[in-house]
């Protein structure tokens, strides 16, 4: 869970990317997989956006699957 603050105005322009590693002591860290919110997102992450524009203030939860969108060019697949 995190929170941050930013006006309506300004969070319906912006993007949430998140990314999941893993983490190798010695080792280079493993991307995982992500997602990314926003309002050029599609389908069930598209209207958690949307949700959450609608309910200012309000905690809105939702499951997504992580993809490999957003990968570094090195750990996308061929």
């Amino acid at each position: 869970e995190f929170s941050y603050e930013v006006t309506l105005d300004q969070l319906a322009k912006k993007t949430l990317e998140i990314s999941v590693w893993d983490y190798d002591l010695g080792m280079s860290n493993d991307f995982i997989g992500g997602v990314e919110l926003g309002i050029n997102a599609t389908g069930q992450r598209l209207r958690h956006w949307f949700e959450c524009l609608k309910n200012k203030g309000k905690k809105v939860e939702y499951w997504h699957t992580l993809t490999q969108q957003g990968a570094p060019s090195s750990d996308k697949p061929d």
